[in-house]
């Protein structure tokens, strides 16, 4: 809506301000403007007011009100009693003396210094000098309000257009569209942008930005050779076009994906989405259109023919965290994965904080609790996402909801040649089992037989007993078991075991599990008092013969007394960690397990015998008390089922087909020869698992419709009006509601060329990848209580060519880092600091911190160390050793990834929600409960300590070291500290700098000189290909100071 003005073409031409300017250029605006009203009166046009010049009331005078104002002086509130956001209050609040702008208190107080205690706006950006001057010219013109006005739609809920380039004070500066927008913007704050910067420090930057590495001394070198704009291009493009690319900029996507290889929570058992994490990486390598990005991840799987890939991508929406504690409901569960789904999807594609709606109608912005739960009925027919429909199951539900497997043809052609091999050991399985049927009758008689002839239990004499976990001692109480004591137990254990005996004819190891009162509820388990369970996950025995010569003993069978649901007692010899024998929900009672020998044990003399007990599962879940026993004789007559004794004294004529099923059943799983089969099949099943194809979550919608509702405050148990999908009515119209709605229509409606937001939100967060700071700063919201943005013209001609250009990622990177304004000097002064601390105004280059990966990742790069294997599961670095355990009372040990593994780059490091890497805590990284859209940027000890003591960091700077230490053989000291200094930094050092490199490294040596031991302490287990211990440690001191440089982990 355009405003009105009385215009006059010769006070037009007088008024203008550039050409006043240029006569006055030290003149302040309010000196100018006198000017020019004693120039108009020259010129013998008395009638002719500031007015002369249009103005757009909305863009010029409301919107600057709004966004200066309004959130002081407004409908909510009204500091000092004034309120601006109204015609009538404003004209009565006498800040304005219409037609006198010098005269008016609202143009004083927007043009006092931004220091002065009364300037306004206290907060926020202060108002450039083409918006006093519109304000000036509104008063001048009566400061009235159009007939009729209404408040426009919110900037970010109008479509954007594509606005003509601005004219720029200095046409030659502009090197892409873009520039004309940054200097436009300089031009009317009165500042100038920056000088090029180093072509060391944009190689850097830009490799940096572009694939998170650094540059090598090589790349330096050639661009210094050639810092042409043309070679600068082929540089981009190299670097556009390399598998890194999409590793680097996978990471602030799957911050928002949430992603993450556990579930969360207390219960943050391991999962498998990294094949998501990997389409992610391919997809932005490909340059998928966003378009299409956007659909395959919100809605592959309803796509024709949808492809394994395409399924993949819906991974996007499997990363939500999961409960799967014991006492999780499934419904509750379910449901916080919908809404989290909904707020992701709402945050990541429209900049909107649509959860506020949840309990309430939104109280800025136009969604109601309707429109959200409408929004919700979208991903409400994805299968259900937790179960306990195993009763048997207590201690957690089971995650749920559909997966996949995924294709690898070297893993297929490995499972057909085990299935081969199984193949003959499952006929001849079931031909002996044939055979039972055959001589049942016989056999049960000789069982009936055997039957009468009772074992007998030898009471193992402890003699050593050692806990991996704990320094809690032990006691050996009178009846011969182990009594641990003590109160504070590990969360994970494993006791060594010795123990004599005396016997022979040894058929089975028997292990008691006991109460004590010591023990909390008594036990047999040493951690909760209520639900006082263990898990023995493996259970072992080894035969010490007087020579100290070990032989592993082998068990057969096993069987207990009681066996938790899927915790059954033969996982406990199954060789498989994650698996182990548990009692739940009998506690606080004892035990026990027979462990079946596939050969007798007959010594002569008393024999010992040396017993592992591995307890991985983690929260004290551990054995409190326990007794061992050798079994000879008949081992099975304790253990016979009474189902089994009374067939047994049933004659066989009275057996049912049910019956002799049992009996066969029972003897398969005592006979010698079925438990041998049966083991070598299990050893087969085992590598079958090993080879198992990889399974990813992925989404699926249901055959009938789920039905939906909006819940009253949030609560999912209670039910209000029902609802069908559906978009925010203030927004574009959504298409394809004719089947009620899925997915597929959701994700096109929001890449929909109608859409206001989607690429405004997405160009935003790129340009914020490589500025530091967005053009809108609160990337997130873009809604009315979000920032407005720093140059709207810019975003809005950033997000029209994105959707030109198909959409593509790769254009918009390059356009951006084609850009003068990026190529920019990051240096500043006080002054600029002073004026622009943010760098709002893009009056010089980006100069930020690395994130946590890239940091890693740039320490590895410049020491040679990294990996640049690409894809896969993901990694495990070091960490301080017990972490997950201590942390998350994880069962799973951690293990670090061998060899040159462990130096993959930092976005195919494993994300345990509940204890994430700590190295990429210590530098802003987030656990990835919920989606990220900016990560905080902290300054603290840790990082420092970080940098210095971690064990990459320490790695690192030992290979440069040596690398160092090998240079200086052939070239001098300073001449190394040159080249390593630069391999850090890209940029030539400074001569003091190599001096005091040059000071450190000769301080080192006379230090190590005088103190040998450290640097043997130092070089312990490295290959130093005749380099010196000194030499080395001499040099490593160097290198641990320039990897710890500010500039080295920052992007300048």
């Amino acid at each position: 809506m355009m405003g009105y003005s009385r215009a006059d073409c010769n006070s037009r031409l007088i008024l203008d301000s550039l050409a006043v300017q240029d006569h006055y250029p030290n003149s302040s605006p309010r000196t100018l403007v006198r000017i020019a009203i004693t120039m108009m009166f020259v010129a013998g046009s008395a009638s002719v007011s500031l007015a002369a010049e249009s103005f757009d009331f909305v863009a010029d005078i409301y919107s600057v009100l709004h966004r200066s104002c309004f959130e002081c002086h407004g409908e909510e509130r009204q500091d000092a009693g004034l309120r601006l956001d109204q015609e009538s209050s404003l004209t009565e609040s006498g800040i304005l003396e219409a037609d006198d702008p010098d005269n008016s208190e609202l143009v004083r107080r927007i043009e006092l210094p931004r220091n002065h205690d009364e300037v306004m706006p206290m907060i926020g950006d202060p108002l450039s000098k083409s918006e006093v001057r519109a304000i000036r010219k509104w008063i001048a013109s009566g400061a009235t309000w159009p007939d009729g006005f209404q408040p426009p739609p919110h900037w970010s809920y109008v479509l954007p257009t594509r606005p003509s380039l601005p004219t720029v004070s200095d046409r030659h500066w502009p090197q892409t569209p873009l520039d004309h927008f940054v200097l436009a913007r300089l031009d009317d704050l009165g500042r100038a942008p920056s000088e090029a910067a180093d072509p060391a420090v944009l190689l850097r930057r830009v490799h940096l930005d572009l694939i998170g590495l650094p540059p090598s001394l090589d790349e330096v070198r050639a661009f210094e050779a050639d810092p042409s704009n043309e070679h600068y291009s082929r540089v981009v493009d190299q670097l556009l076009a390399r598998t890194q690319f999409g590793e680097h900029w996978a990471r602030p996507w799957l911050d928002l994906a949430r992603y993450a290889d556990s579930h969360g929570f207390q219960r943050d058992d391991l999962r498998d989405l990294w094949p998501y994490r990997d389409w992610v990486i391919r997809a932005i390598n490909d340059d998928m259109p966003f378009d299409q990005f956007t659909i395959e991840q919100l809605a592959g799987d309803l796509l024709p023919d949808a492809t394994e890939s395409q399924k993949v991508a819906t991974g996007f929406h499997r990363c939500s965290p999961t409960n799967v504690e014991a006492g999780a409901l499934p419904e509750e569960t379910r449901v916080e994965q919908v809404l989290d789904r909904v707020n992701t999807t709402a945050t990541v594609w429209l900049g909107s904080t649509l959860e506020c709606a949840q309990c309430h109608d939104h109280k800025f912005d136009p969604f109601t609790i309707k429109n959200y739960y409408q929004f919700a009925a979208f991903f409400n027919q994805t299968e259900i996402e937790a179960d306990r429909s195993d009763p048997k199951t207590i201690s957690s539900i089971r995650f749920l909801g559909p997966s996949m497997p995924i294709a690898d043809a070297a893993r297929d052609q490995k499972r057909r040649e085990l299935e081969l091999m199984k193949k003959p050991l499952v006929v001849e399985r079931k031909a002996l089992r044939s055979k039972y049927e055959v001589d049942l009758d016989d056999w049960a008689k000789r069982l009936a037989k055997d039957f009468k002839q009772s074992p007998q239990l030898h009471v193992m004499k402890i003699t050593g007993f050692e806990s991996e976990g704990t320094t809690d001692s032990y006691q050996v109480r009178n009846d011969g078991a182990v009594l641990l004591v003590g109160d504070d137990p590990p969360s994970s254990d494993r006791y060594l075991i010795s123990a004599k005996i005396d016997a022979s004819d040894i058929r089975a190891i028997r292990l008691d599990v006991l109460t004590d009162p010591s023990l909390p509820g008594t036990g047999p388990g040493r951690g909760d008092p209520v639900r006082n369970n263990f898990v023995l996950n493996e259970f072992s025995a080894s035969l010490v013969r007087r020579d100290g010569i070990k032989t592993p003993l082998s068990f057969v069978g096993a069987r207990a007394d009681h066996s938790q649901g899927s915790y059954d007692v033969a996982m406990a010899i199954d060789g498989i960690e994650k698996t182990g024998w548990a009692i739940a929900p009998q506690f606080s009672r004892p035990h026990w397990a027979l462990f079946t020998l596939e050969k007798p044990l007959n010594e002569n003399g008393p024999v010992e015998v040396e017993f592992v007990l591995d307890q991985r599962f983690g929260n004290a879940r551990t054995i409190g008390c326990l007794q061992l026993s050798a079994v000879s004789g008949n081992p099975d007559h304790d253990t016979i089922p009474d189902t089994i004794v009374s067939l047994l004294n049933k004659p066989s004529q009275k057996w049912s087909a049910k019956n002799r099923n049992a009996l066969i059943d029972f003897r398969s799983q005592s006979d010698t020869a079925m438990l041998l089969l049966d083991k070598e099949i299990a050893a087969i099943d085992r590598s079958l698992s090993d080879v198992a194809p990889d399974t990813t979550q992925v989404m699926s919608e249901l055959d009938q419709p789920r039905p939906s509702y909006v819940f009253m405050r949030g609560d999912y148990r209670s039910r209000g009006e029902s609802v069908q999908p559906d978009t925010p009515a203030f927004l574009h119209s959504i298409e394809e509601l004719s089947s009620g709605g899925n997915r597929l229509a959701l994700a096109k409606w929001l890449i929909d060329p109608s859409n206001p937001l989607v690429a405004r939100v997405t160009v935003n967060r790129i340009w914020a990848d490589l500025f530091g700071e967005g053009i809108v700063r609160t990337r997130e919201d873009f809604g009315i209580k979000g920032d407005r943005p720093s140059h709207p013209k810019l975003l809005d001609w950033l997000a029209v060519d994105f959707v030109q250009h198909g959409w593509s990622m790769k254009h918009l990177v390059k356009t951006i880092v084609m850009s003068k304004t990026y190529q920019q000097s990051s240096a500043t002064s006080s002054e600029l600091l002073e004026w622009d601390d943010q760098n709002r105004w893009l009056a010089r280059g980006p100069r930020v911190r690395l994130d946590a990966e890239t940091i890693r990742d740039n320490a590895l790069a410049i020491s040679g160390l990294i990996s640049l294997d690409s894809f896969g599961p993901p990694i495990r670095p070091y960490q301080p050793n017990g972490l997950w355990t201590k942390v998350g009372g994880q069962k799973y040990d951690y293990v670090v990834s061998p060899g040159n593994q462990k130096h993959r780059r930092g976005v195919y490091v494993v994300i345990k929600r509940g204890a994430p890497y700590p190295s990429f805590t210590n530098f802003d990284a987030g656990s990835r409960f919920a989606c990220t859209v900016r990560r905080s940027r902290s300054n603290t000890p840790l990082q420092a300590l970080t940098l210095l003591n971690d064990p990459v960091y320490v790695e690192a700077a030992k290979a440069i070291a040596l690398r160092a230490a090998t240079s200086a053989k052939r070239q001098s000291v300073e001449s190394t500290i040159y080249d390593e200094f630069r391999r850090c930094v890209a940029r030539e050092p400074h001569v003091d700098e190599v001096q005091s490199m040059s000071s450190l490294w000769l301080n080192q040596s006379a230090e190590l000189d005088a103190h040998p031991d450290r640097a043997k302490q130092l070089a312990v287990g490295q290959q130093l290909d005749g380099v010196s211990e000194i030499e080395f440690a001499s040099w490593f001191g160097v290198a641990n100071v320039m990897l710890n440089l500010h500039e080295t982990i920052t992007k300048e």
